[in-house]
């Protein structure tokens, strides 16, 4: 199936080409993103400065991998509903204890890919639109930057998502309602839950709380690239629902 195409503001398209998505507001001219579907798989790539990244979130497996570059460094978060794993070259550790927590920091805390993907996190979190797009990215940003010990970023982007759009959420389910306003209802679902979950992991001994905050943020992130893939589904031609 050939990629279909989207745009921020609007469903009209054509497919087989690739889509470019609006930079995030107080950007312009310096992140360049793009972003599409093929009815399985959501893909997003994304430049500023000197990073580049790629994700990607197949929607049958659950399964979202992010790739960071900054010059020759590489870095790879794939996030499951079953495991956590960073690579670094040639190394990879699977985040399945507090331990492991440890030796993925070791591993990727001093990468100039996620000091850039931490940088570009610190300017959009005030200044951007928090369209989809936007929202896409950041979920993507905040759980790498948890990794390496930010471990609030995740909740901070999902709070001021929330805060901005609850005026306008309504009870409403992917298959009806508008894309924006399903996009929404997701992404509030989601937030509800990882509030739980963060405030559940503070009642766990002080040597697993941080592994099992990480879970959540994972958790999180998973839920908005499946958001951020029904979106994309809804905006495409064979969509009959209006945005």
């Amino acid at each position: 199936m050939a990629a279909a195409t989207l745009f921020t503001a609007a469903p009209v398209a054509a497919q087989g080409q690739e889509a470019r998505l609006t930079p995030a507001t107080g950007t312009q001219g310096r992140v360049a993103m793009r972003g599409g579907h093929d009815g399985r798989t959501a893909w997003m790539t994304v430049e500023h400065r000197n990073l580049q990244l790629q994700k990607r979130f197949a929607a049958e497996t659950g399964i979202a991998v992010a790739e960071l570059r900054a010059g020759r460094d590489h870095v790879t978060v794939t996030a499951a509903p079953a495991f956590i794993r960073v690579a670094r070259d040639g190394h990879t550790v699977t985040l399945d204890s507090p331990a492991a927590v440890e030796r993925a920091v070791a591993l990727i805390g001093g990468s100039q890919a996620i000091f850039a993907a931490r940088i570009l996190l610190a300017e959009l979190e005030a200044t951007s639109a928090l369209d989809p797009p936007d929202v896409s990215l950041l979920s993507t940003l905040a759980f790498v930057a948890s990794l390496v010990g930010d471990v609030e970023a995740p909740r901070r982007v999902a709070d001021r998502v929330v805060a901005k759009h609850r005026g306008f959420v309504r009870p409403v389910v992917l298959s009806g309602g508008s894309c924006w306003m399903s996009y929404l209802s997701e992404v509030t679902a989601a937030w509800n839950d990882l509030q739980g979950c963060m405030e559940e992991s503070y009642d766990d001994p002080w040597w697993w709380s941080p592994f099992a905050r990480l879970a959540c943020n994972a958790i999180w992130a998973l839920r908005a690239e499946s958001a951020w893939f029904e979106y994309l589904k809804c905006l495409s031609p064979a969509s009959s629902v209006s945005h």
